[in-house]
């Protein structure tokens, strides 16, 4: 008899437990595009944590009365709500607003430590002046995990960069939030951006998708490109550089800060020269860049252009190992009886190039013999201009 009123009083304990309690459920989605947000916060009692579905949904069980209960996503303003639980079930959909963001991280969707979750590594100008020196952008991200960067057949300009197995094609790169992949193929031709260090303020590396706001071909990665700004430093920076194969470069980079008046200039030019370690592999090319800026009250407009009018020779197909190298090809295994069927022209030689003789008339109509001169059939010549017009 007493283990059957035991039983009885654990029953009615459990039910009246249970009727203290009721289900919180509903979704989370964003106010403007209505669209439900995987992994939202739902934060609610003492320090109790759930998250979204796939769908965007979410269930808690809270006691009854009035609760404090909070929903926040990264990069959206946060939501308490006092909910009165008096039922079993409540049904409560949340709308959060995007979060309004400093400069940097609207422009160019630049990640922070601790508050975004990318894996990302930030470039600063010290280490760009130490490491960089007359190399493409790219080749700078090659001390960064999970990113390799080469200089192809040797061309100047014709760098290429890999984040985590991917291809550029699928690497977003971006100058102050402007995407500069190519629209077709979605390559980035570095050439046009080669002076671009004389200005650049940060470049950050993130590695793997981010949460950008605009389409963007960022399956690999993203490369963020900030230059400097009205909130730069005042400053001047002249810069001459001499490396061997006769290169030469002379660089101008003038910052004005912000001016008493709210105005900001940031302005930049430089021009290089050389005749490239591959052979015929020369380059030539200017490069030029103006931003203006203005602070009207709250807004900050900013009008920039630039761009690289450039030439240079290129190498553009691969030759069999032995034919630059026959040590180089026995290293990697090929027999000596097949190095011998390629004549060795060294880790310089381009199959693209030639030289003819030029002449010229004399008084008496005859030929007469010129000087010589060198032709290479692989010439790139590109000048992409970008200019844009912003509003913060």
């Amino acid at each position: 008899m007493k283990n059957i009123l035991l039983a009885v009083v654990l029953v009615l304990l459990a039910i009246s437990s249970e009727a203290q309690n009721g289900v919180l459920r509903g979704k989370v989605m964003d106010a403007v595009t209505k669209e439900t947000m995987i992994g939202a916060y739902v934060m609610y009692g003492d320090g109790q944590v759930a998250s979204t579905d796939f769908n965007g949904g979410y269930e808690i069980t809270l006691p009854y009365g009035i609760q404090t209960v909070s929903f926040s996503y990264v990069g959206y303003k946060e939501v308490v709500k006092q909910i009165d639980i008096n039922k079993a079930t409540t049904v409560l959909d949340i709308k959060l607003d995007t979060e309004i963001m400093s400069e940097a991280e609207v422009v160019a969707d630049v990640a922070r430590e601790r508050e975004t979750p990318v894996a990302f590594t930030n470039i600063l100008p010290a280490q760009i002046q130490e490491e960089l020196a007359s190399q493409d952008m790219p080749m700078i991200m090659n001390s960064t995990p999970g990113v390799y960067a080469t200089q192809q057949g040797g061309g100047d300009g014709d760098a290429r960069v890999t984040i985590r197995g991917f291809s550029q094609s699928n690497v977003a790169v971006m100058i102050d939030g402007i995407p500069v992949n190519d629209m077709e193929n979605g390559w980035v031709y570095w050439s046009n951006w080669f002076g671009l260090d004389a200005v650049t303020q940060s470049m950050q590396v993130q590695r793997g998708l981010g949460a950008s706001k605009i389409v963007i071909p960022s399956v690999g990665g993203t490369i963020n490109i900030i230059t400097k700004g009205i909130d730069a430093k005042k400053g001047v920076n002249i810069k001459q550089e001499v490396a061997s194969f006769g290169f030469l470069r002379t660089s101008v980079g003038l910052t004005t800060g912000r001016m008493d008046n709210g105005w900001g200039i940031t302005a930049a030019g430089s021009f290089k020269q050389g005749d490239g370690w591959v052979t015929q592999n020369f380059t030539e090319g200017w490069f030029y860049y103006l931003k203006v800026e203005k602070q009207l009250g709250k807004h900050l407009m900013s009008l920039s252009g630039m761009g690289a009018p450039q030439s240079h020779g290129q190498r553009s197909f691969s030759q069999h190992p032995a034919t630059y190298s026959s040590e180089f090809a026995r290293d990697l295994g090929v027999s000596d009886s097949l190095i011998a069927l390629y004549p060795e022209y060294g880790l310089n030689y381009n199959e693209h190039w030639g030289s003819y003789q030029a002449h010229q008339y004399s008084s008496s109509s005859e030929f007469v013999e010129g000087e010589t001169i060198l032709v290479n059939e692989r010439v790139n010549y590109f000048h992409k201009p970008q200019f844009a017009l912003r509003d913060f």
